[in-house]
């Protein structure tokens, strides 16, 4: 059981690093396409277009952040199980 245990956490620190990445590239993505840095017709379009991709990358991120609690929650129930 320790080896499951130890991949587990593996796992987890390797998605929630993964999470983290991908909200730090969102807030640089939101910084960099500020109307104040990009201005014009080209930066409303991709503003508009992004808005619809960051909702969706924010959906996935939140529904992978909310699976891996429920799985820490299963494993560690399993774990106690075991002793």
């Amino acid at each position: 059981m320790p080896d499951r245990i130890s991949e587990w956490q593996a796992d987890m620190h390797v998605i929630a690093q993964a999470a983290d990445d991908i909200e730090r590239t969102l807030q640089a993505i939101d910084a960099t396409s500020d109307t104040t840095i990009w201005a014009g017709p080209a930066g409303d379009r991709f503003r508009a277009e992004w808005a619809q991709h960051h909702a969706a990358i924010r959906a996935a991120l939140d529904d992978v952040r909310a699976q891996t609690q429920t799985i820490t929650e299963k494993v560690k129930r399993e774990e106690e199980q075991q002793k």
